[in-house]
């Protein structure tokens, strides 16, 4: 499994990679794209 250094914007909780794309939160399921984290971290 993939771990990003990107947490979630909600939980704060570390995200994971997601099978259909992009990343999720474990803890609250948020989803995220990677280029909204990319953007988000800049």
């Amino acid at each position: 499994m993939n771990h990003p250094v990107w947490r979630c914007q909600d939980c704060g909780e570390r995200l994971y990679a997601h099978i259909e794309g992009g990343y999720q939160c474990h803890n609250c399921a948020r989803r995220y794209e990677k280029a909204d984290l990319e953007t988000a971290s800049a």
